[in-house]
């Protein structure tokens, strides 16, 4: 026996049976009952995504503040008053002044345009209000300022004043940015209370 002899003994059986799905049938149902096995790997995997999702969430440290994160500057309140200001970036001075006034600090923000002409400096020293420089990237020149308000230590009539402006280096023919943070008399054009 032979390929074709052979081919043609396998063929005479079924010479009576036709098909009458057509491909495009075929084919669609082939692509639904793939689509159907792999909704349970996908689910499986969104899954996993959310579980890890919660799971970085919950390892955060608690001691984290909340507050309004920017990427010009931050605002966080301390489970013990304290309000720490970051800027990063001189943007927004309204949105920070705003923010700090929602939290309860009596403020005037400007960076920029000049000091606000209705506030005047707070004539006594007090503990309110710390600032500091941090450079934390050694060596990259990126430097941001932190202030740190105690608002139950602020007297009853005074703000808090943050403005920021270019200041020339005669010497050395440059220039930079000078954060000013200090106490003001509160009044209602000044720090809004």
């Amino acid at each position: 026996m032979n390929d074709d002899t052979l081919i043609t003994a396998v063929k005479e059986p079924f010479t009576d049976v036709h098909m009458t799905t057509s491909v495009e049938q075929i084919v669609r149902r082939g692509r639904a009952v793939r689509a159907r096995r792999r909704i349970p790997g996908l689910a499986g995997a969104l899954a996993v995504l959310a579980a890890a999702a919660l799971a970085v969430t919950a390892l955060l440290p608690a001691s984290h503040p909340s507050g309004a994160q920017l990427a010009a500057w931050t605002v966080a309140q301390r489970p013990d008053g304290t309000i720490y200001v970051t800027i990063r970036q001189l943007r927004d001075p309204a949105g920070l002044q705003a923010k700090l006034r929602a939290d309860g600090v009596p403020a005037s923000v400007t960076f920029f345009g000049g000091q606000n002409p209705s506030c005047h400096a707070y004539p006594k020293a007090s503990p309110a209000l710390t600032k500091r420089v941090i450079s934390p990237y050694h060596g990259s020149g990126r430097r941001y300022t932190v202030l740190v308000i105690h608002p139950s230590a602020l007297p009853g009539n005074a703000g808090v004043l943050i403005s920021a402006s270019q200041v020339r280096h005669p010497g050395h023919g440059g220039a930079a940015i000078a954060t000013l943070a200090g106490l003001v008399q509160a009044s209602p054009p000044c720090t809004g209370s």
